[in-house]
């Protein structure tokens, strides 16, 4: 068996019995390290000049499709794929010294960009390791002006964090959205359209939105792209923005359609990009995230009754409450850590959220209470035992 590389194609063949896509080809003619290639890469060693044929198959169909391609590689760089030999050995003896050139001076500046993105891994899990092996993340409130130099670049990761894995997850997550911004660039996009699907009052002072940007949410697999929120939301929800993850852009200014564009487009600079924004409708979006998912619902209960969109937001809160009930439940550990009116409180981690999630103890019913703080848990937790007691 062993292992594969994996080679993409500049275009994509077709499947002539399924008509699924081809865009790659495995070998076990480089390095058998299951790395990923493309043309233009360094495949091998500066003196490697040679043609490997591969057979072409079908991922779909998992059979043969009665055509071969043939890599071409010289100075140890992948120049092309053609689909017969004579092309392959005319693209090997067309190479120049200046094109070669050329190229190298590409696969130097890669070069200079894999081991920048090397040190920011690095740099990130030397400071995930001493905030939270030198429990810095149980006294923020001592954060010096040393120790916010020390974290610069990575405070945002690490402050506001419930653990070290969720850490881990805003870095990730913020990313693979730089990683697609970069995509989108290279592929001609210039424009991003974005849009919300909240029911929002123009001029609020106090406001809070989830901004969707289609691209960016199929590519990173994102529920929604950014969240734009107003300083008497953050004030109110006893947050602070130094805690606030990178895709959270913080504004001082009542809600509007331009503000929400400005606070994106600054979101952009600030991080080197050069894309414009325009704001389009819900109805003008494609959907994904959340949105497409009540889309999808939508369609489905189109299908068999008439159910509003409405109903599919109550259906999927009372499936997101029914999950936390259960999420609470079985969580190993947990503890009553508020007490209230007679009434138990729990509180635990949901990382994949972001939150603090817990509910009241000791009743027949799931209720859930929420938030990003204890405090905030805490009054949650009063509100929900208030409304209990005056429902029974």
């Amino acid at each position: 068996m062993g292992m594969f590389d994996t080679i993409y194609f500049d275009k994509a063949y077709t499947c002539p019995k399924c008509q699924k896509k081809i865009d790659s080809t495995q070998t076990k003619a480089f390095e058998n390290l299951l790395e990923v290639f493309h043309v233009k890469d360094c495949i091998g060693h500066a003196e490697e000049m040679k043609i490997v044929k591969e057979e072409l198959f079908c991922d779909n169909c998992s059979e043969f499709i009665g055509k071969n391609v043939y890599m071409v590689v010289s100075r140890g760089i992948l120049l092309g794929i053609t689909e017969t030999l004579e092309e392959a050995k005319k693209l090997l003896n067309d190479l120049n010294q200046e094109k070669l050139i050329l190229w190298y001076h590409d696969l130097y500046r890669r070069y200079i960009g894999e081991r920048n993105e090397k040190h920011s891994y690095g740099g990130f899990l030397k400071n995930l390791w001493e905030w939270y092996g030198e429990r810095l993340h149980e006294r923020p409130e001592t954060d010096s002006g040393i120790e916010r130099i020390r974290f610069i670049l990575n405070s945002r990761h690490l402050k506001g964090a419930l653990n070290p894995v969720e850490s881990i997850e805003r870095f990730i997550t913020y990313k693979h959205m730089k990683r697609a911004l970069a995509e989108l660039w290279e592929e001609g996009h210039e424009i991003l359209d974005i849009y919300y699907p909240e029911d929002m009052s123009q001029s609020e002072e106090s406001w809070s939105v989830d901004v969707y940007q289609d691209e960016l949410n199929e590519r990173c697999r994102l529920n929604w792209t950014w969240t734009v929120i107003s300083k008497k939301e953050l004030e109110t929800e006893g947050e602070k923005e130094e805690e606030l993850p990178e895709w959270e852009e913080v504004v001082d200014e009542p809600f509007s359609d331009e503000v929400v564009c400005k606070a994106i487009e600054k979101w952009l600079r600030g991080r080197g990009y050069e894309f414009g924004v325009r704001m389009i409708s819900l109805e003008q979006a494609r959907g994904s995230g959340l949105v497409k998912e009540l889309r999808e619902r939508e369609v489905e209960s189109e299908e068999h009754e008439a159910v509003s969109m409405e109903m599919m937001e109550k259906e999927l809160k009372e499936e997101e409450r029914k999950r936390l009930a259960d999420f609470v439940d079985v969580r190993a550990g947990k503890r009553k850590v508020f007490y209230y009116e007679g009434f138990y409180g729990s509180l635990i981690a949901d990382v994949e959220s972001n939150r603090l999630v817990g509910k009241i103890e000791g009743i027949d019913k799931d209720i859930i209470y929420e938030g990003k703080t204890v405090r905030e848990c805490e009054e949650k937790f009063r509100e929900a035992v208030d409304r209990y007691k005056r429902e029974n």
